[in-house]
């Protein structure tokens, strides 16, 4: 499941360590922002992607076999 505006660790694939958090855009239908961070407040050794739809991220997550561990709330 992904999680959007919920910081989760990457504990498997690549980024591996690595936090991220998926942040949805206003557009119509929506995209999304992935950030990707070394620390859990996105400070350091960071990165962003786009993605067009939910369909696109969903692909992205597999690509990246991102196993994530979601902070609960």
């Amino acid at each position: 499941m992904i999680k959007i505006g919920v910081i989760g660790y990457i504990a498997s694939g690549d980024d591996q360590g690595k936090y991220v958090k998926i942040q949805e855009l206003p557009d119509d239908p929506p995209s999304y922002l992935v950030l990707t961070a070394a620390d859990r407040e996105f400070m350091a050794e960071g990165g962003d992607e786009w993605v067009e739809d939910e369909d696109s991220l969903r692909q992205f997550f597999e690509e990246a076999r991102w196993i994530i561990e979601w902070d609960k709330g």
